[in-house]
């Protein structure tokens, strides 16, 4: 059956992003909106206005959706007034480095957050090279330190940067950014939940109830 088609403009995202609360880029949770479903194939990829794949990265930039792969590994927008409870559950009450020195982070990982820590909004590319792994080979064990931070709620993407060559113009394609979440709370004035865990989990609890299906 065909899924109706609900979001042509970004206006239209931004709306749907606050009713649905967890929106996931790919349609992956059984009956629940998606990126994917609420736009048709067509839109996407065409580096208009109209792209969602575009949108991605303006929720965060403009503060109005956290964005990153905070579970099941897949990247989610979820929105600002819902992203300090869901911070609040997932992040750890220690730090990057006592987990490593525990054996739970790579050091990979660690090296990546201090790296964002120091360059609030660096891309990719730099990142990798802030942390020694411009190499093909570690290219694996750098997008699983990227999403072991994520699913902490330890760092989020904060939009893309627009490459740019030595005379200042726009030359090839648009880098994604990474910053702490607390910083990128901050910067767009998002308090945070400090509610003890059982709460929290009551008030998720509470929210996923209303929200959405038994599915």
């Amino acid at each position: 059956n065909e899924v109706m088609v609900k979001a042509d403009t970004y206006e239209d995202v931004t709306k749907l992003v606050k009713e649905i609360g967890i929106l996931p880029l790919s349609s992956f949770i059984p009956e629940h909106p998606s990126l994917e479903s609420l736009t048709v194939p067509e839109q996407w990829h065409t580096g208009l206005e109209t792209d969602p794949w575009l949108w991605r990265d303006r929720l965060p930039g403009d503060g109005l959706a956290a964005y990153g792969r905070f579970f099941a590994k897949k990247p989610l927008l979820i929105d600002a007034a819902v992203f300090p409870l869901l911070k609040n559950l997932l992040e750890d009450p220690y730090t990057v480095d006592e987990r490593y020195a525990d054996g739970e982070l790579s050091k990979a990982a660690v090296d990546i957050f201090h790296a964002i820590a120091g360059n609030e909004g660096i891309d990719v590319k730099a990142l990798r090279a802030a942390t020694d792994m411009k190499s093909k080979e570690s290219k694996a064990e750098f997008d699983r330190a990227l999403i072991d931070l994520q699913s902490k709620a330890d760092i989020v993407i904060a939009g893309i940067s627009e490459r740019l060559n030595a005379n200042g113009t726009k030359n090839g394609w648009n880098s994604t950014c990474y910053m702490t979440a607390s910083h990128w709370m901050e910067l767009h004035g998002i308090a945070k939940n400090e509610l003890p865990t059982p709460e929290a989990k009551a008030q998720l609890r509470t929210l996923l109830q209303e929200q959405y299906s038994e599915a």
